[in-house]
């Protein structure tokens, strides 16, 4: 493998806001050709490929239109997504499914597309954008919180299946995150008269925090330090009291750790 810090050419998906911005921005800042793969274009500097991650067709033309400008691909960041909140009990499927469509499926979908061009790189690197939700489930944010839980497995699968190709595979869990991402969730207070003011209250926590959270820019940061490394953590975190709760969730009590979640958001 040779040096990582070289130029490379980059796909982030949803590269136009929030996380994803703040990834192709400092990729490209870095002197990478960056594409973003979204719905709308991402920032000057940033190739925009429009594309609906959600659309199997729509990924398979925007990857062969990545093939046929660069002929091969060195760094997949694996970034769409959106959150919803509110009671199981209440959640239309078809919303649960969308967000699967999106934060899963399509990543999944991105992948598939991108093994071939990845085994042309001599530093290939897939990087999906989880949460730590995944390791420590929020209260009335499940469907969420499962997908990011699906997106976490799904990336140590990767790890093991993808070693002989020299592909590494890892995911950035960031914990609260200041972005117009709390905005856009699809907030549902069905069921509130059951649930009574436990389900606003965790929401609202949520999103205090979230308001609170550290600039989009630290996790394009510790994106960016990983990708240059030759064996990135599978699964990490970003800041010292994430990384501390993260460690906590694998060594503490499994019932412990969720009796904890209970009592701050549920």
């Amino acid at each position: 493998m040779s040096s990582t810090t070289e130029a490379r050419v980059a796909v982030i998906t949803g590269g136009s806001s929030g996380i994803g911005l703040a990834i192709a921005r400092h990729f490209a800042g870095k002197g990478h050709t960056v594409y973003s793969l979204s719905r709308r274009p991402s920032m000057d500097g940033v190739r925009h490929i429009p594309c609906d991650v959600t659309d199997e067709a729509s990924v398979n033309a925007a990857f062969a239109a990545l093939e046929q400008a660069e002929g091969s691909l060195d760094i997949l960041i694996n970034n769409a997504g959106f959150g919803i909140s509110g009671a199981v009990e209440f959640t239309e499927l078809q919303k649960a499914r969308n967000l699967f469509d999106v934060g899963y499926f399509g990543l999944l979908a991105c992948v598939k597309q991108a093994l071939p061009l990845l085994r042309k790189s001599d530093a290939p690197l897939i990087l999906n954008v989880g949460s730590l939700a995944a390791a420590l489930p929020v209260p009335f944010q499940s469907v969420y919180s499962s997908a990011k839980a699906a997106v976490s497995a799904l990336t140590l699968c990767l790890v093991n299946e993808l070693r002989p190709f020299g592909i590494r595979v890892c995911a950035v869990l960031p914990g609260d995150v200041r972005t117009g991402f709390t905005a856009a969730r699809d907030k549902s207070a069905d069921g509130k008269e059951l649930y009574g003011e436990r389900l606003e209250r965790a929401v609202a926590r949520m999103e205090a925090d979230e308001k609170n959270g550290m600039p989009p820019e630290r996790i394009a940061d510790a994106v960016y330090r990983a990708a240059m490394k030759r064996r990135p953590k599978p699964l990490f975190t970003v800041g010292a009291g994430y990384k501390l709760l993260f460690a906590l969730s694998g060594l503490l009590p499994v019932r412990f750790v969720n009796w904890i979640e209970g009592k701050l958001y549920g």
